[in-house]
């Protein structure tokens, strides 16, 4: 049953079978009949097909999922408790984190926290902050350090420090940007619409060292976390508008249940992050 109510729970998140199979790492037709075999056993219709592939969810299937995500979290949750009484560590922290944090102040963070229990294992994994809530919400990280203000009804979101952006390098008829699903990308789309600038060409890279090399090489600007700015190439302030936050994110679930999990936590949250 867990295995059908996590299926219903990424095809209703992806408006997709074949996302949600991809996700899973099964086929399209196992998804499908999963939910086949779901709404028969509820005796409803959880989706409509809408165009050739796109699926939408139902009344029936709304309110199944709310139920359905808190119902996933805290089985997760018991299986941790369940450890905890047969006395076994449970928790090998995963931190999932966007790559501006990664780079500035998650070095400090790990350093704290190896110094604070340095028998606590750690495993840090970098992509972009849509990417991160992805994996959190899949379970396959239990802490999320993010650049944008995501939201997801099962987490907790708490900032921890401040950033400012700004842009660098020489102008040219070429931009550089972040990809969708960054915190960046946004506020780079933000500054082109104010200043009125239309690029004969946008190149997107995934990864901010490659970025601020090919703006070195003179071709293009882009927005970048002051942090990171090199002192070597120009810089232009954008103003208080253009400044953000960083996250950090956790399951309420699991934060409650898991003792290890919430001293973590907490460690994190008392730090001084600048």
């Amino acid at each position: 049953m867990f295995n059908f109510l996590n299926s219903f729970r990424l095809v209703y998140e992806t408006h997709s079978f074949s996302l949600a199979a991809s996700q899973l790492f099964v086929t399209q037709p196992t998804v499908s009949n999963q939910i086949r075999q779901l709404e028969a056993q509820l005796k409803t219709q959880l989706f409509s097909r809408k165009g050739n592939s796109e699926v939408l969810p139902t009344t029936a299937a709304k309110i199944l999922y709310e139920s359905t995500t808190k119902l996933l979290a805290e089985w997760h949750a018991t299986e941790r408790e369940l450890k905890i009484v047969d006395k076994k560590r449970t928790l090998k922290l995963k931190i999932g984190a966007s790559q501006t944090i990664a780079q500035t102040v998650l070095p400090e963070l790990v350093d704290s926290l190896h110094q604070h229990d340095p028998d606590l294992p750690i495993n840090v994994s970098i992509s972009n902050s849509d990417t991160v809530l992805e994996k959190l919400n899949n379970h396959k990280i239990n802490i999320g350090l993010v650049e944008k203000p995501v939201i997801s009804p099962s987490l907790e979101r708490v900032s921890i420090a401040s950033d400012e952006l700004v842009c660098i390098g020489t102008p040219t008829d070429v931009w550089l940007s972040r990809e969708p699903g960054s915190g960046i990308y946004k506020y780079s789309e933000q500054y082109l619409l104010e200043m009125g600038i239309s690029p004969n060409k946008v190149i997107q890279v995934n990864e901010t060292n490659l970025l601020i090399k090919l703006v070195r090489q003179g071709l293009g600007q882009t927005i970048i976390s002051k942090r990171m700015a090199p002192n070597d190439l120009p810089i232009t302030y954008l103003g208080p508008h253009f400044n953000r936050l960083f996250y950090l994110l956790y399951s309420k679930i699991d934060y409650s249940l898991d003792p290890h999990l919430k001293k973590t936590l907490d460690t994190i949250q008392k730090l001084s992050l600048k």
